[in-house]
């Protein structure tokens, strides 16, 4: 058990030892009574790993209401779907967000509107690609030939010299 020093005018006990950033953290959130909300905003914020890529991606977490987790859904066939997996997905939810309990229970509704209507995550970014080469023209051209002409066999040269020139290398 740690030892710690008193409060002083509205100020969190110091610790006396010293403590890992993650502990000062969570001590001060601790401090002004705010960790249930920040665990609420985890539900936001990382709901696609909670209940994976396949339901978060027509699914929505819309609060937290009288003990209840309200999940807005993006069909009826999915509604129908999620509520007969209503206690793995409440086991799962609870298992990944530890204790004390944020609800109890979950509520899958319907979304309406396109304010809270479920969105799916957006795409991979794709990565950027290289400008097409330009064939090689001129000294450089020549160059190639030059050096494609070590090459014995007469097609493997032709084929050499035909790539290197074509792609400029």
């Amino acid at each position: 058990m740690r030892k710690r020093g008193p409060v002083i005018a509205g100020r969190p006990a110091r610790a006396l030892e010293p403590r890992t950033a993650a502990a000062a953290v969570g001590a001060a959130l601790a401090f002004r009574g705010i960790t249930d909300e920040i665990r609420k905003n985890r539900l936001l914020t990382e709901w696609t790993d909670l209940v994976g890529a396949k339901i978060s991606a027509r699914t929505r977490p819309y609060g937290v209401v009288d003990n209840t987790l309200v999940i807005e859904v993006a069909s009826s066939a999915w509604l129908h779907e999620l509520n007969l997996l209503r206690t793995q997905i409440l086991a799962g939810l609870l298992e990944r967000l530890g204790e004390p309990r944020l609800f109890d229970e979950l509520k899958f509704k319907l979304a309406t509107g396109r304010t809270h209507a479920p969105v799916r995550p957006p795409p991979r970014p794709t990565r950027p690609t290289k400008p097409p080469a330009q064939p090689a023209t001129g000294l450089a051209r020549e160059q190639i030939v030059r050096e494609a002409e070590a090459v014995d066999d007469a097609e493997l040269r032709e084929l050499i010299a035909r790539v290197r020139i074509a792609n400029n290398r």
